[in-house]
């Protein structure tokens, strides 16, 4: 079920995120996002801005974020298994709220920061 739009949707918070349609080589389907964009900027429109996540750790570099299973606390109502992941932070991307699915857990602080590290490597910000 989509999450409303005056739904309060924090930094970290991973949610399953329908991405699809795509074109070329975007990330498709149905997989879990980080939440990036600030919580007053999520409150303040209908759009947050997500990193896909992957389970494929080799992907792992400078900009494509190893987040340990450890570093990630399962939401009470997620039946969904927590693994390690990499945060694709070259495939950010800006969503409607209503492409947000079912909470399925949440960043530490630590991993949070981690992922800010990789967008700022992609963005080239110092």
């Amino acid at each position: 079920m989509p999450v409303e739009a005056s739904s309060i949707v924090a930094q970290g918070d991973i949610y399953w995120v329908n991405l699809s349609p795509i074109v070329g080589s975007e990330q498709a389907g149905r997989r879990p996002c980080v939440v990036v964009s600030r919580r007053n900027v999520n409150q303040a429109g209908r759009t947050v801005v997500v990193v896909p996540l992957s389970t494929k750790i080799e992907k792992a570099n400078s900009y494509r974020i190893l987040l340990p299973a450890s570093e990630i606390t399962r939401d009470l109502s997620s039946q969904s298994t927590i693994e390690n992941s990499v945060a694709l932070c070259d495939h950010i991307r800006e969503i409607d709220k209503s492409r947000l699915q079912s909470k399925m857990g949440k960043l530490s602080q630590n991993a949070v920061f981690a992922v800010q590290l990789g967008l700022a490597n992609i963005f080239d910000i110092r």
